[in-house]
C-alpha cells in the first residue's frame, strides 16, 4: 500500500510518514520541485503513475491546490485527508471547542486554514479535514512547542508562560498515530484532535522543562486568559499527561 504525503518538508509530514511506514504503508513525497502545484495535468500524471491508496495533504501551499488535490481523489477514489489547525478559530472563542463551533479566525493563517477547509469539503464531500492542535517535539529545530519555548530562552533569557492560557496541544507521535487511525479506519467528515484535557501553558512548559532536563528559567504569568481547547467525542488520542509528569486536574 502507499500513500502521497504533502508537506514533507515541514514538521508534521514526516512523523506521519513514519507511522504509515510502521504500519506497512509506504509514504510517497509529494516534491514541488517535480511535480506542479498548479498544474492539473502534471498533478494526474503523478497521481495516476503513483496509484496511492490514500492521500494527506499536510503541507502549505496555494488554496487552489488543495481544492484540485481534494477533486482529484474524489475523482480517482482515493481517500484523502488534510490537516487543518485549531488556528481557524479566533482567540475570542473559548473552550471547549466542539466540531459544531464555528470558525471565526480573521488573521492570515487562521483565514487561510479556513478557506482550505472550506474548498476541499466543497470539492470532495468524501474527505477528512482534521483540525491539530500545537504540536510538541523533541528538541528545537522546527515549528512545535520546544522550538519556541527554546526560542523564548534564547532570545529574552526566561519563558513568560501563562497559567490561564489552556492550548490545544499533543506530541507529534501521538498525532501521527490518531491520523492513521482517522485514516484507515474512520469516515468522511470533520475531527478534532487535542491531548490537553486540563493544564495550563505554565503547567505544559514546566513539564517539558523537566522532561527533558531543561535549564529554563520559567516564570509565571495571568495573561493571556485563553481557552483554546478544542473536544471531540468521534475520535481520540493519547494524552500529554501519558508522556508529562503532570498532575491530574
Amino acid at each position: 500500500m502507499k500513500a502521497i504525503l504533502t508537506g514533507m518538508n515541514g514538521t508534521v509530514a514526516p512523523v506521519v510518514a513514519a507511522a504509515l511506514q510502521r504500519h506497512g504503508i509506504e509514504p510517497v513525497a509529494w516534491d514541488r520541485t517535480k511535480v506542479s502545484t498548479s498544474n492539473e495535468n502534471e498533478m494526474r500524471d503523478f497521481i495516476e503513475s503513483t496509484r496511492p491508496d490514500y492521500f494527506l495533504h499536510i503541507g502549505m501551499g496555494p488554496v487552489e491546490w488543495a481544492g484540485t488535490l481534494a477533486r482529484l481523489c474524489g475523482e480517482y477514489g482515493i481517500p484523502f485527508l488534510f490537516t487543518s489547525t485549531v488556528s481557524v478559530f479566533s482567540d475570542h472563542v473559548t473552550g471547549p471547542i466542539t466540531p459544531d463551533t464555528p470558525p471565526d479566525a480573521e488573521d492570515d493563517y487562521g483565514s487561510y486554514k479556513r478557506t482550505c477547509e472550506q474548498v476541499i469539503a466543497r470539492n470532495n464531500p468524501g474527505a477528512q479535514i482534521v483540525r491539530l492542535g500545537w504540536q510538541i517535539g523533541d528538541a528545537a529545530g522546527s515549528n512545535n512547542m520546544m522550538d519556541y519555548f527554546e526560542t523564548e530562552m534564547a532570545q529574552k533569557g526566561v519563558i513568560v508562560a501563562s497559567t490561564h492560557w489552556y492550548p490545544s496541544c499533543s506530541f507529534l507521535e501521538d498525532t501521527a498515530e490518531a491520523l492513521f487511525n482517522i485514516l484507515t479506519k474512520r469516515g468522511p467528515g470533520l475531527y478534532q484532535l487535542n491531548g490537553n484535557t486540563s493544564h495550563s501553558l505554565y503547567d505544559i512548559a514546566s513539564a517539558l522543562a523537566e522532561h527533558h532536563d531543561r535549564p529554563w528559567r520559567i516564570e509565571r504569568a495571568d495573561e493571556p486568559k485563553r481557552d483554546n481547547r478544542m473536544v471531540d467525542t468521534n475520535i481520540t488520542i493519547q494524552p500529554i499527561t501519558k508522556r508529562l509528569a503532570l498532575h491530574r486536574k
